[in-house]
């Protein structure tokens, strides 16, 4: 599985990096935003995990580029800040997940979608009543 990461803090990426070749991926590192959106239009990976806080643009705006730019490739966002709003921004701009740093190395690989377990069926003859409204 080929990875892109990027991520700016040294020890974190160099730690990923350990983390998914010790499962034989094949992961890409740059530390940079700008470089990320292009490696992330010019190849074909199978998933990229991006962190928010970057040297020279913000996470979001990294990862809006990707997606206005069509790449359909699942972006997990790992990032230290583990505020509700920023996680439902991110998925609003497209991310297919956000996980808060520092996670197990478990958590990570269970974020693939291909990892996940199939939702059930619903039965159909029983519709859906929420307990609440909003």
């Amino acid at each position: 599985m080929r990875v892109l990461l990027i991520e700016d803090d040294s020890a974190t990426a160099e730690s990923i990096e350990l983390m998914l070749k010790s499962e034989s991926f094949n992961v890409h590192t740059t530390d940079l935003g700008e470089k990320g959106v292009d490696l992330g239009k010019l190849h074909a990976y199978d998933i990229i995990l991006l962190d928010l806080n970057l040297p020279d643009m913000w996470g979001f705006d990294v990862l809006r580029s990707l997606r206005l730019s069509k790449v359909k490739t699942p972006i997990l966002i790992l990032s230290g800040i583990a505020g509700v709003e920023n996680k439902v921004k991110g998925l609003g701009f497209g991310a297919d997940d956000y996980m808060t740093k520092p996670f197990h190395k478990n958590e990570l690989g269970s974020t693939h979608p291909r990892n996940r377990a199939p939702l059930p069926e619903p039965c159909p003859s029983r519709s859906f009543r929420p307990a609440i409204s909003l």
